[in-house]
């Protein structure tokens, strides 16, 4: 295109506007360049005179002489508008792009998550693609270009501070973070002459960043250089790489108001200002959109924010820049995107706020004034076009894509810009004719060859666009396409187009004399119309010829195939080839019936030993003897010893194992040696020690090592073969006896097998365990009892059962208290109580004294009384001994304890799960105050017994529980001479019939039940069981663990 079209002032193109150029050339004058030829080649040297063939002229330097035609067509064009994505959100951030196809290619953020969207039109229908999320934010301000492969690069931001690059390769997507440093907003992008990308992007800061940065692709990594530094500069660039790859950028310095505009064309980075502003004057520079056109000159459109305008500015670097306010009708000229013409004409779609519109600007021929239309308007509110995106492809059409806020959607429009160039230049066929070629490129012409009128050969020349002629070194022949020769054969036919001619076979349109169809020079029998050919030159035709392709035969008398001079069988059809040739053969191997031994079978025909199998069946055709061998090892079946062993043929020995595997082929007692050393394994005691082969005693230790040749077999033996004595556990159990060998039984092991004796299993040895047969699976104390044995048994004798007793090991005769331990004495110690008994039963800590006469006291305690008392009752009496204990008189720090649990029961026993969390917390407490000597340890130990029991009580219990003061031992002490009441009444209320003599602690009772201090074994059924007396065979029972009278069993 003429550089003028984009130098010129507007005013200028408008007086003077861009005239039509005729397609149809005038002739020029002779004005030939009498230079050296240029040196060309055509794709064809010759044409028919009828013209219409395309031809190329290939070379070089076509560019400096082609006539470059602009036209502008003036037709108002109209916009035409579809929906290219229904998706969800669809359309945000776009930028568009046409493949060298004509495939229309949109990258979009859309759906609620805001995916990175590719959306493609392949001339009949739009395919969106959801490619990726946007690293969980938004993908703002894509741009895209397309490279000279279809392969699309595009870049956006995130509001995370990422630069993110998106690459297409034509059949999937692929990216890379280039920054994670960078201020979110528009981001330019361009490729350089290896299709690497580069992005313009403003560092991390508030507003307008902080300064431009340059991030470049070199194939591996990214590096990124800060070209303009500082606060506040770098936001809204735009980027673009010339074909020399320098880079020029456009950006906003809004610390200064300024558009700035910056290159390192020169080889360093010079800045720029196209558009300057001020305070309450402009404000440019944002959403910068660049373009360049053929010329090298620059065309950004921006928004000015201080007066709402859409601004244009132009120029080249170093030289002078003009600013153009293109819309200023107000709240218009947002995120513009601009696309330059061939003819070097701006377009440029925004954004307006007035009346929410996409609105459409350009300059043009036509006016000398920007011509400024809306394209689409929305609802107010939403609108359309606040993201919009614009590319004019090679046939001048416009693309534009934008976002339809009011229903969601991706919208589409196109429209001609009516812009077309050409290339030109004059072929002239010397003084024939001349035509108009299109110049390609630098180095092609393409053209189609004119109408001439006569044939002939002709030089070929190019008439450049000052009419200069420039002769080539190619010549072109036009040729008359009519019959030359007038043979009815059209000459591209016409195999003799300058002799007339029949011939249609061999080919077509030459001389044919004898009408066969081929020609005279294509035919060896040119003057017989029945033969033309003879392929085996035997001087016989091969129409006449039964063996047309062997020189050797022409005839086949009996028509078998076999000719006359091979067949052994002139007068009889026959198959035969091996013995005779053309005899019959009935099995069809190729031999004769006659020279056959097997006629019937195809498969045999000779038999060379004679012994009924064919030759080819018979392994070995020259034994008679054999015929097979299996295993193909050469040997026949009827001598191999091993007619399936391939690696076996002979067994000498008899045993049963080949020779070739036999390490001792004639001993049949004998076929492996493991260790070599001459002894077979069967005779060989040590078969895999090539040094020993004897042991007489077979104790391990080779005969002429041992020194003890008689051990036995079974014997642990050393070096020497002498039998040695192992106890792994020293228990003078030796191991091969000992039961448990890594167990020292030497404490207790009366049966000598080296275990320790524990009779009941409970891990209690028999010598320490004081209830030697518990019932297997019980838990056991330290003395080998379970909880059942431990009520029964008092090991201290102070009247608490071991199980209870927390103090299991009092001295004798110490007072105790409901654990078993000792108490402090009392501040009453001058008071006495008024007799024994009183005292005995006064419920005081020194009430009871641990004593072994214990029974005694109660039994003259019941003879005072002058009760029916018996040893029967003996066990109901000291329980109730054992409860005025255990209810004695409260210290005022247990009581106070008591109390707080009182309340805890009063308080919660409705709400099962509070009250648990609240018995547990006071637990906790307590071991604290115990462990902080706050309280006792039998303050402890009382309340402790009464929390476990309160945590297993139903809820019944425990409504009863909160209102019984009694439970807590809160309801009042009772005094010696009532407890003593008490008694009675209990003794005299017994149903039991007893002796009413004096029971002397020396007297023998008449009863035969056991006593209720007797310990049984506790059953599954949950009873306890006892044989009284040992060994009588009277079996007693009870509940477990009840301390309640032994009943006997009746069968």
């Amino acid at each position: 295109m003429r550089v003028w079209f984009v130098t010129i002032v507007f005013l200028a193109m408008a007086l003077s506007p861009l005239v039509n150029h005729s397609t149809e050339l005038e002739d020029l004058s002779e004005r030939i360049q009498h230079s050296t030829p240029l040196q060309t080649s055509l794709s064809a040297s010759s044409g028919w005179i009828t013209g219409g063939e395309e031809i190329t002229i290939t070379g070089s330097g076509f560019s400096d002489l082609r006539d470059t035609n602009v036209t502008y067509d003036g037709i108002n064009h109209q916009w035409t508008k579809t929906t290219a994505d229904y998706g969800n959100e669809a359309g945000h951030e776009n930028s568009i792009a046409v493949d060298s196809n004509g495939h229309v290619h949109i990258v979009h953020a859309s759906g609620d998550g805001y995916a990175f969207t590719h959306s493609v039109y392949d001339g009949s229908s739009w395919t969106p693609t959801a490619i990726k999320n946007c690293e969980g934010s938004y993908c703002w301000d894509t741009h895209m270009v397309i490279d000279d492969n279809d392969e699309l690069h595009a870049a956006y931001s995130t509001n995370t501070g990422l630069v993110v690059y998106m690459h297409y390769d034509g059949s999937s997507w692929s990216w890379s973070q280039v920054t994670t440093g960078a201020k979110v907003g528009p981001v330019g992008i361009a490729l350089d002459s290896n299709n690497n990308p580069h992005i313009s992007f403003t560092g991390y800061h508030q507003y307008c960043g902080n300064g431009l940065r340059l991030a470049s692709f070199d194939g591996t990594a990214w590096t990124t250089n800060v070209i303009d530094s500082g606060g506040n500069k770098g936001c809204d660039s735009a980027l673009l790489i010339d074909s020399n790859d320098n880079a020029y950028i456009a950006y906003q310095d809004r610390d200064q108001s300024k558009l700035k505009f910056t290159t390192n064309k020169s080889g360093s980075w010079i800045a720029y200002a196209p558009d300057t502003g001020g305070y309450n004057i402009a404000y440019p520079g944002y959403f910068s959109s660049l373009a360049m056109d053929d010329q090298g000159q620059f065309h950004i459109a921006h928004y000015d924010s201080d007066n709402d305008d859409l601004r244009y500015s132009t120029g080249v670097p170093n030289g002078a820049w003009n600013t153009d306010v293109v819309d200023s009708s107000g709240d218009t000229g947002r995120n513009p995107s601009i696309a330059i013409d061939a003819a070097g004409d701006p377009h440029i779609v925004y954004r307006s706020w007035n009346g929410w519109k996409l609105k459409y600007a350009t300059l043009n021929p036509s006016s000398p004034d920007w011509q400024v239309i809306t394209i689409e308007t929305g609802s107010v509110g939403d609108g359309t076009g606040e993201s919009n995106s614009i590319f004019i492809d090679d046939e001048g059409t416009m693309h534009v894509a934008y976002t339809d806020e009011t229903n969601g959607v991706l919208r589409y429009a196109t429209k001609s810009t009516g812009v077309t160039v050409t290339n030109e230049i004059t072929v002239k066929f010397g003084h024939l004719g001349s035509v108009t070629g299109d110049v390609i490129d630098d180095s092609t012409i393409r053209f189609t060859t004119p109408v001439v009128s006569n044939s002939g050969n002709v030089t070929v020349s190019l008439i450049d666009h000052e009419g200069v002629e420039h002769q080539l070194s190619s010549t072109f022949e036009f040729i008359d396409q009519n019959d030359l020769d007038g043979d009815g054969v059209p000459n591209s036919n016409d195999d003799c187009q300058d002799v007339a001619g029949t011939s249609t076979q061999d080919v077509k349109g030459c001389p044919d004399d004898d009408g066969d169809g081929y020609s005279n020079t294509g035919d060896v029998f040119p003057n017989d119309a029945n033969e033309w050919m003879d392929s085996d030159d035997d001087g016989v035709g091969d129409n006449s010829d039964a063996f047309p392709n062997d020189a050797s035969e022409t005839m086949d008398s009996d028509g078998d195939g076999v000719g006359d001079n091979s067949d052994d069988c002139q007068e009889v059809a026959g198959n035969s080839t091996q013995d005779v040739n053309g005899c019959p053969d009935n099995d069809g191997d190729g031999y004769s019936n006659t020279g056959d031994v097997f006629p019937d079978d195809a498969i045999e025909w000779m038999d060379s030993d004679g012994d009924g199998v064919g030759d080819n069946t018979d392994m070995f055709p020259m034994d008679a003897f054999e015929q097979f061998d299996s295993d193909l090892d050469g040997v026949g079946d009827n001598s191999d010893a091993f007619p399936n062993n391939v690696n076996e043929f002979a067994d000498s020995d008899g045993d049963g194992v080949g020779d070739n595997t036999d390490a001792f082929p004639n001993d049949g007692t004998e076929s492996v040696d493991s260790d070599g050393d001459g002894v077979g394994d069967n005779s060989d005691a040590f078969p895999n020690d090539v040094n020993r082969s004897a042991d007489t005693d077979g104790d391990g230790v080779d005969d002429t090592m041992d020194d003890c040749p008689e051990s036995e077999e079974t014997d642990m033996v050393d070096e020497a073969g002498c039998r040695i004595v192992i106890d792994s556990d020293g228990d003078g159990v030796e191991d091969i006896y000992d039961q448990c060998p890594e167990v020292n039984a030497s404490e207790l092991d009366e049966n000598g097998d080296g275990c320790l004796d524990d009779t009941d299993g409970d891990g209690i040895l028999d010598s320490e365990d004081e209830c030697p047969s518990t019932e297997l699976g019980q838990d056991v104390s330290e003395i080998g009892c379970s909880d059942a044995q431990l009520e029964l048994l008092d090991s201290d004798s102070d009247g608490v059962s071991d199980l209870d007793d927390t103090c299991p090991e009092t001295t004798l005769g110490t007072i105790v208290d409901a654990f078993g331990c000792e108490v402090e004495e009392s501040g009453k110690e001058d008071e006495e109580p008024s007799s024994a008994f009183e005292s005995f039963f006064s419920g005081e800590n020194d009430a009871v004294t641990t004593t072994l006469g214990v029974s005694a006291l109660l039994l003259a305690l019941f003879t005072l009384l002058q009760t029916n008392v018996a040893a029967a009752l003996l066990p109901d009496a000291f329980r109730w001994i054992q409860v005025l204990r255990k209810n004695s008189k409260l210290t005022k720090e247990e009581r106070n304890e008591l109390t707080y649990l009182q309340s805890i029961i009063q308080a919660y026993y409705n709400n099962p799960q509070e009250l648990v969390d609240e018995l547990n917390q006071l637990k906790a407490d307590l071991t604290g105050r115990y462990t902080n000597n706050e309280i006792k340890k039998q303050t402890r130990e009382k309340l402790f017994t009464l929390i476990e029991d309160l945590l297993s009580s139903t809820p019944q219990e425990l409504y009863q529980i909160a209102h019984n003061d009694d439970y807590f031992g809160l309801g009042g002490s009772i005094d010696s001479e009532d407890r003593t009441k008490l008694l009675k009444e209990k003794l005299a209320m017994s149903d039991e019939t007893v002796s009413t003599q004096v029971f002397h602690p020396n007297q023998q009772s008449d009863i035969a039940e056991p006593p209720i201090s007797a310990v049984g074994a506790v059953h599954d059924d949950g009873y306890e069981w006892v044989e009284w007396p040992q060994d009588s065979g009277d079996w007693w029972y009870r509940s477990a663990s009840s301390q309640s009278l032994w009943q006997k069993w009746e069968s």
